[in-house]
């Protein structure tokens, strides 16, 4: 009986000393978003079928090519293949893009990344800029990124 209070005492020592350090933490590992192709098996080009084997099943809002994971923060839009040609990223996915961009920073700081865009847009009181040639296009609201749209590079 000694033993097993020696043992819990040297555990719980352990998950003290852990959670006072931050060695413990519970923050969710931020995911990267590369730029023209998209994220682990979520990417331009991926078949329905490896979506589904990738995300579960898109959810029931989903319609024609139009696929949903509402739960992860992403859609796509399918071609006539079946093949993601378009990802969207919403801000609950948690990630930044493989150069740096991330939710919440203002169109400035995106430019000062990534340079002049091929594209500016102004639709509903939000804007889309889109650099074609980096297969990514981002929408701000209030000058604020709020999604990340990954494509194919285009020449």
């Amino acid at each position: 009986m000694l033993r097993f209070f020696r043992v819990y005492l040297s555990a719980m020592i352990v998950l003290l000393v852990c959670a006072t350090t931050g060695l413990a933490s519970t923050t969710k590992t931020q995911r990267t978003i590369q730029e023209g192709v998209g994220w682990d098996r979520f990417i331009v080009g991926a078949k329905m079928n490896s979506l589904i084997d990738a995300l579960g099943l898109p959810d029931k809002s989903s319609s024609g090519r139009w696929m949903r994971w509402d739960n992860v923060g992403v859609n796509c839009l399918l071609d006539d293949k079946n093949q993601a040609v378009e990802l969207r990223f919403e801000k609950r996915f948690e990630s930044v893009t493989g150069s740096g961009v991330q939710f919440g920073m203002s169109a400035d700081e995106v430019r000062k990344i990534y340079g002049d865009p091929g594209t500016m847009e102004w639709h509903d009181g939000g804007m889309k800029i889109i650099w074609p040639s980096r297969g990514i296009q981002i929408w701000f609201h209030d000058n604020i990124v709020y999604q990340i749209v990954i494509f194919s590079p285009k020449k």
